[in-house]
């Protein structure tokens, strides 16, 4: 995910004339230099708690759960569509700090907003936990249709692209439970803990025998029952749930839920897996087709029975250790200067910047496995002599700053 190096180093005693400020990572206003001392047009620090990722539109950085837990509300688009991820601020992408990851999987006419809808309450306890919250919209509502099996796969290759996964959770309500169900018996996602259904669709040729409204949405999606069949996850028997844990949780009696029978969804499914499964257990409330509101802290206590860590694994306490490679002391700069900077970390270095006292000059770009470089142009500026330092950030919040260098502007 480094960045590739943005513009060329020639030397510090090399003239140019452009503006004083050249960001290769998009940035910061000008910075202007009066009688040695720096003033900054625009001061403002942005820098959001963890880099932007890949396809990000959308985010609302320092959020809180009802418990306090600060994290990162973010939409992103994999493949066109677009998945909403709650990021608490203690996992970053790219640390190599493993940290569990819990898929929701939203109900028949809803999409990735679910996650800060109806998921809220649940995606918040992920988030305490320290675990990445993420629900993608694969599609709408498409159940486990081939193209939302195309983007669930997109969606996973995307997440442990970034992240080191330690294990990954299913959590799944209504129509959501048969995209849910299919990822689990295909092993469309590796490395799953377990799987808890609340009222989840099981049986796609079960609704579309159901008539009605039933029967439409199946017609809707997959035209016609040979396709429904082949994308059905009731098609999958006994031997796809060998060894595989689960939670399903249904209305009770059956036909308090005439949306998602348990008969033939939730209760089927417990039936096909129980023989192999490794865990396959029953909760039952009178709630209806309604999440029962006690569903949050049993998932909890399930991830907990489940081994899910409830905290990065890892701990990483180790501050990167950085310093200014050029200019070197006493340079006289001029013109367009490209500083370069060492730094390196136990785990892994997010973030490198060129200051003066406590003003952020620059944001650096990686340029090598340990060397990070930023160009900027002293022309037009008033001469005069400061220092200037590097501090370097790791994904753990772990900071670190160089010796002082002192130069002087000489145009």
């Amino acid at each position: 995910m480094a960045a590739s190096h943005a513009g060329t180093s020639i030397g510090t005693d090399s003239v140019s004339r452009r503006g004083f400020l050249t960001l290769a990572a998009g940035g910061l206003g000008g910075i202007a230099l009066a009688g040695g001392l720096l003033t900054a047009a625009d001061a403002a620090d942005t820098a959001s708690p963890a880099p932007k990722l890949p396809g990000e539109y959308y985010r609302k950085a320092n959020q809180r759960t009802v418990a306090g837990t600060l994290f990162d509300n973010i939409n992103v688009r994999i493949n066109g569509d677009v998945a909403r991820i709650f990021l608490p601020q203690t996992a970053k992408p790219g640390s190599g700090v493993p940290v569990p990851v819990v898929w929701f999987y939203h109900g028949s006419g809803s999409d990735h907003n679910a996650l800060e809808g109806g998921f809220k309450t649940a995606a918040h306890a992920v988030v305490d936990r320290g675990s990445i919250a993420i629900c993608q919209t694969a599609g709408g509502t498409l159940y486990s249709h081939p193209t939302a099996v195309a983007l669930q796969i997109a969606g996973f290759d995307y997440m442990r692209g970034l992240f080191t996964i330690a294990t990954n959770v299913l959590r799944s309500t209504s129509g959501g439970g048969a995209l849910g169900t299919e990822t689990y018996a295909r092993q469309l996602i590796t490395n799953v803990a377990g799987m808890y259904v609340v009222n989840g669709s099981y049986d796609l040729r079960a609704h579309y025998e159901a008539g009605g409204r039933q029967t439409e949405a199946m017609q809707a999606v997959f035209g016609d029952p040979a396709s429904i069949d082949a994308a059905n996850p009731a098609r999958h028997g006994s031997s796809a749930w060998t060894g595989k844990r689960m939670r399903i949780v249904v209305s009770a009696p059956d036909d308090s839920d005439d949306v998602v029978p348990p008969a033939e969804h939730g209760l089927a499914l417990r039936a096909t897996a129980l023989p192999t499964a490794g865990e396959a257990s029953l909760r039952t409330h009178t709630s209806g087709h309604n999440t029962p509101s006690w569903s949050v802290t049993d998932f909890v206590a399930t991830m907990n029975s489940w081994g899910v860590p409830d905290q990065p694994i890892v701990v990483d306490t180790v501050a990167p250790v950085v310093s200014i490679i050029s200019p070197s002391a006493g340079a006289v700069l001029s013109g367009v200067v490209t500083a370069r900077v060492s730094a390196t970390d136990n785990v892994g270095v997010v973030d490198v910047g060129l200051f003066a006292g406590s003003l952020r000059l620059a944001t650096a770009v990686k340029y090598s496995a340990s060397e990070w470089r930023v160009t900027f142009d002293t022309a037009g500026r008033a001469n005069g002599t400061f220092t200037i330092t590097a501090k370097a950030a790791d994904a753990a919040g772990n900071t670190a700053t160089s010796a002082g260098v002192r130069v002087t502007i000489r145009n």
